[in-house]
Parts: structure tokens; sequence; C-alpha cells
């Protein structure tokens, strides 16, 4: 049963007259009344531009207006505290320094063993140390400065490629002075709560507003994400419905006949250039579906989903051209499938049509006003989709809601991915398409069927290219394109 948690955050007042600072407070509680211990909360001074995390079972920070976060150990060196912790592939603990200073990062296992390590020089500034773990378990971030040392403490539940700690550098110096963690009345603060639960990370909506005096601030976290989905809530019409997207594009398995969502959204199956085979003889896994081959029998002659031939009459849904994948039984949208780590249950997803498709890019409001941006993910080109619920502090995205600029114009490195993502970002990777037996602009172009029919033997797909995007775009139903399935939000 899904739940909606609340977190409460009480702000007291210290002394009016000494005006030293604020106690902060936080407890968390459920929709129904019951309380619950929260992971973390991240607290943000936008306004002087530090941050602290408190986890668990920690639950008071001071926020004073003369020595700075009581936790942190001084002005001249602070460290924040890791984010997500635990974590799975990998975690980020903000570094601040007020100048310039030789640092040494370590980070070590509970019985001593140095796993990685990294020496450099860094400018004064807000830095973000990204550690990676190979197993799971303990470890411990050790950071050494002129200035002072500090430890985190890092605790991993799954098994990740490599041990690893980087640093992505500030892009700004302090505001006031290098006073680092100092707070004063009228701050621009955001305030954001996080809940890790069986290996996923949840966080609530942000609350951003200058901060006079003392208050008590509810951050409410959204609806669950059902197995298999993006954490991230996206309205899709005037009438306020909303959706989850899957966690990656749709495939099938012809050994098996399962299908599944591929691991990451940025994944692809089919590569630029190569041939196939005749219904797929040469492959196994297919990413990229003639329309509305869903696998079920709806009198289309090609309904399978290994299907390459190039005649349009082969891909009628329910064997006419009047309708649409949704109408009839429905059995024509990929999303009536049980889908293997998406719930494994009939009927629990969809595809969009093409009024969603093109309402999400062009019609969609947003508080932060950012609906979608192109951009590069590691090597892969693609568009941004944002969250309803999406804060432009969380990432600044260059031309958000533009769609004739280049992919590189936002170029995004895995680990920042990580983070995007875990605010419910979609990415749509620019995997192609497949014309017959021929795969396509693999890396140059991505097309996303819709539901909805066009006329004849022509059906409503989203199109990005490296200089434009096409929202409402037209195109043969015998093409292969990709296909991203969402799941209503109840």
């Amino acid at each position: 049963m899904r739940r909606t948690l609340l977190f409460t955050m009480l702000l007291l007042a210290l002394s009016v007259q000494a005006q030293e600072g604020v106690t902060v407070s936080f407890t968390a509680a459920t929709a129904a009344g019951g309380y619950t211990p929260f992971t973390s909360v991240m607290v943000t001074d936008l306004t002087q531009g530090w941050m602290t995390t408190l986890n668990y079972p920690d639950t008071v920070l001071v926020l004073s207006t003369q020595v700075g976060v009581g936790e942190w150990q001084g002005r001249n060196f602070n460290m924040g505290s890791a984010f997500p912790n635990p974590f799975k592939d990998g975690t980020t603990v903000p570094l601040e320094l007020s100048e310039a200073s030789e640092v040494q990062l370590q980070v070590f296992r509970a019985d001593g063993k140095v796993v990685a390590a990294r020496d450099m020089r860094l400018e004064a500034g807000i830095h973000q140390v990204t550690v990676r773990l190979s197993t799971p378990g303990m470890a411990f971030l050790r950071v050494v400065t002129p200035q002072g040392n500090a430890v985190a403490r890092l605790v991993c539940t799954d098994r990740g490629n490599v041990d690893d700690v980087r640093v992505t550098p500030s892009q700004e110096t302090f505001k006031r002075g290098g006073n680092t963690g100092v707070f004063e009345p009228g701050d621009l603060m955001r305030y954001e709560a996080f809940y890790s639960a069986g290996g996923s990370t949840s966080h609530s909506a942000v609350v951003e507003q200058a901060q006079y005096t003392s208050e008590t601030v509810t951050l409410v976290f959204p609806v669950g994400a059902p197995q298999g989905a993006i954490d991230g809530l996206f309205t899709v019409n005037d009438d306020g419905s909303k959706v989850f997207f899957s966690k990656g594009n749709l495939q099938y398995e012809m050994n098996t006949g399962v299908w599944s969502f591929m691991e990451h959204q940025y994944d692809r199956v089919e590569a630029l250039g190569q041939d196939v085979g005749e219904d797929y003889a040469d492959q196994d896994i297919v990413g990229l579906f003639g329309w509305s081959t869903s696998g079920y029998n709806h009198g289309a002659p090609c309904y399978q989903p290994w299907r390459t031939t190039t005649s349009s009459n082969d891909y009628l849904p329910y064997g006419s051209d009047l309708f649409n994948l949704y109408d009839q039984t429905g059995q024509a949208d990929w999303g009536y499938n049980a889908i293997a780590n998406g719930g494994n249950t009939e009927q629990l997803w969809r595809t969009l049509t093409i009024e969603e498709w093109d309402y999400l890019f062009e019609t969609r409001t947003t508080p932060s006003g950012i609906r979608f941006a192109k951009a590069r993910v590691g090597e892969v080109n693609g568009v941004i989709l944002l969250p309803d619920d999406w804060s432009g502090s969380y990432y600044s995205l260059n031309f958000p809601n533009v769609t004739n600029v280049y992919y590189e114009n936002n170029l995004i490195s895995l680990e920042q991915w990580d983070t995007i993502e875990q605010h419910g970002a979609v990415f749509l990777p620019a995997a192609g398409y497949r014309l017959g037996t021929e795969v396509h602009n693999t890396g140059s172009s991505g097309h996303y069927w819709s539901s909805t029919h066009c006329y004849e033997d022509r059906a409503y797909c989203v199109s990005v290219f490296d200089s434009g995007l096409y929202p409402q775009a037209i195109d043969f139903i015998f093409n292969g394109f990709s296909v991203r399935l969402v799941q209503e939000a109840h």
C-alpha cells in the first residue's frame, strides 16, 4: 500500500535578543499519523552557498549567525554528510574550502585497507567528492587538508564495478568572505528530505524560501514509484493525470519470450549500421519495434516484436487502419504485456498517446518552468524530461525547453546523471531507427512511438535529432522505433 510521508521540520528560535541563530529540529510522519525515522534531510543555504545533511538518528541542527553550522569542524574546512547513504552505485560528500589547499582523499574499509586514493589541489569553494565501491559493506572517506582532517562513514549495499574517488571542482567562490556555514536572517534556504528503503531512494518536494524567522516547514513525499519506474511524477493532460516513466527503454528477448526494461535509461540495444537479419535472425534482443508489435495476435500479420518487414499493411492493429493501439482489446499496446522487472503483471503499463507526449514537451506547467533539455549523458545523446517538481537548483541545464539546439549544449557525466536521475528525471536516448533489417542514426536521432494512429500507413511518434525535436512527428508504421512505457499514478 502506497503512503505519503510527511517530513515536518520544526524550526525553533533561540533567544530573540541574542540573535545567535535558530535550532532546526526534524521529525517524520506518515499521512495516517504514524511516525517514522527519516533517512536524511538536506539543508542548503543558497545565499551563502553551503549545505549540510543530517542522517537519522540525528534530528537537530543549529543554524548560527556567528560560528556556522554546529556539526562542522570550522570555518576554513568543512565536510558535509554523504548522500545517499546507504547507497548502491555511488555517493557524494560536499567538501568546502575557504582557501586553495592541497587535499588528500582516501577511501578505506573497516579493516584499514585503502581501496581508492587521490591527491590534488583544490581552489576555494564547494566541491563534490564522489565515491564508488565495488563490494558492499562499511567504508570510510578520509579527507586531509592543511586546515584539518575529517572522516565520513559510508555504507554500500550492493556490488559495483570499481573502487574510486573523484572530485567535481567548485565553479563558484564563497559569497561572503569565505565565512561558510553562517546563517543570516533573510538567507534563501532550501529544504529537502530523503527516504531510503529496499535499495531505492525517494525524495520529498523541495521548499525554497527566504528565511527570516522560525517556523514549521512541511515537505511532502510523492506517491511511491511502482516497480520498474523512475521516481518522478509527470502530468500528461489538463485534467491533471500523472504518470511514472519506466526506468529504461523496452526490450524483448526472443530466446525466452521475456519483456523487460533496459537496465539504464541511456542503454540501447541495436548498433549503428548493424544488420539484425530478417526477423532478427542474427540477434536475440529486440529494442526497435514496428508499430503494434506487442506479441499478442490482435489481427495484424506482423504482431510479433521481432518482425522486420517493410509492408505497412502487416502492422495495422486489429487488422484495420482505423484503430489506435489502445482500441478494441488494447492488446496491440506493448504495455499490455507483463514486464519482468516492472511488476510482471499484464496491463500495468501503457504507451503514451501523441496528445500526452505533446503535453509533456510543450504545454505542461511546472514550478521551475523547465520541461525538457537536450543533452549528452556520458557518451549518449538524447533528451531529458524533467518531472513536475523539478527544481532548477538541482542541476543547471542550458537551453531548457528549446528544441533547435545541439545535444552538446549539456554535457553530463554519468556521476552527475546519477544525481539528476535521483530527482526523477527521464532520459530518452537517441537509439536511432531500424528500416527493415538495417539500423540507422544511432547516436544522432531517437524516435519513440505513441499509441495514436495518424492515417493509413502512418502513426505519430516523438522524434529528436541533433538540432531539432518534434513531439508530434509522423512516420511509417513499419519502422523500428524505441518504446518507453508509463504507468498511471494513483
